[in-house]
């Protein structure tokens, strides 16, 4: 019974883990790529033009 519990609780862990990590990527990801300018006048002007 103690390793199947330790089996779950591993398996908390590592999902907790790689939820914690993405969140972390993504956040990061969107602050650097709000952080350059030439990518934000690529998304400006993908925007205008299509609006």
């Amino acid at each position: 019974m103690n390793s199947a519990f330790s089996k779950v609780s591993n398996l908390k862990l590592n999902r907790l883990s790689k939820i914690a990590i993405t969140l972390t990527s993504s956040t990061f990801f969107l602050y650097a790529l709000g952080q350059a300018p030439i990518l934000k006048n690529i998304l400006a002007g993908a925007f205008s033009c299509s609006g």
